[in-house]
């Protein structure tokens, strides 16, 4: 149960430390409500409040974290790993909305307040999370009031990468988008301080171009000539950026 938590830069103060209700042999080394972009500047107070509720979670490759329709329980806190957020269309495809990429980042935070979820969480790799009870969660809330509006700004956040998600589907063409997909790789790889411009890539082809919103036909076009402009090289991994400002460019349409 200890897990080794890298690539972290603590707050100078209001540290919380380890969870207080766990022995020193199984607690983490570095708590995620110290280093989570939503929980980092609560108070000692209410980070204290939070920390016996914690439970730390593993997942391997392509486990269930839920289901679309399970009874919502627990709200995640990304540790270590991917996780795919996605809804299940009438035909059986995935229409994929979310990437949980970086430590610190939510997972069923717009489900809080649902009895059910509205969608489904799959590991695209092993995945380590922390998790809180909805139950205990909302009490937390109820006695302080800055949780409740660091989780507003949570939704708020998902809400207006939905907007962006539906707006390039609608808005840009192929090639756009995927251009706008590897800049979103390329940003989410430099916030976990990753130093390489090579860029894995967890998405199956087919799970790329439901997500983007094209035919598999299309996305290998697009990828190809990405590749033979000299923007990107492609691998067995991934993808490695070769001009990110001309990937820049293309994705805003310029």
């Amino acid at each position: 149960m200890n897990v080794k938590i890298l690539n972290y830069q603590r707050p100078q103060n209001n540290i919380a430390g380890p969870c207080q209700s766990m022995s020193a042999t199984i607690r983490c080394v570095c708590c995620i409500i110290d280093t989570s972009y939503f929980f980092g500047n609560l108070s000692i107070e209410a980070k204290r409040e939070l920390q016996p509720s914690l439970s730390l979670g593993r997942f391997n490759k392509k486990d269930a974290l839920y289901n679309e329709g399970d009874v919502c329980r627990h709200l995640y806190i990304l540790l270590s790993g991917e996780v795919k957020v996605y809804k299940t269309l009438p035909n059986g495809k995935q229409q994929i909305h979310k990437l949980v990429q970086i430590p610190g980042d939510l997972i069923a935070c717009e489900d809080l307040y649902l009895e059910t979820h509205s969608s489904s969480a799959e590991a695209l790799n092993d995945v380590t999370v922390c998790y809180l009870k909805c139950n205990d969660l909302h009490n937390s809330t109820e006695r302080y009031k800055e949780i409740s509006d660091t989780l507003m700004q949570a939704m708020s956040r998902n809400l207006n990468s939905y907007i962006r998600h539906i707006a390039n589907l609608g808005q840009k063409n192929a090639l756009q988008r995927l251009a706008s997909y590897l800049v979103y790789l390329n940003d989410t790889h430099q916030q976990r301080h990753l130093k390489n411009c090579h860029l894995k890539d967890l998405l199956s082809r087919i799970e790329l171009a439901d997500m983007l919103g094209v035919t598999q036909r299309t996305l290998i076009r697009s990828i190809k000539q990405l590749e033979s402009d000299g923007r990107i090289d492609i691998n067995r991994e991934g993808f490695f950026i070769l001009d990110l400002q001309a990937l820049e460019k293309i994705s805003s349409g310029s």
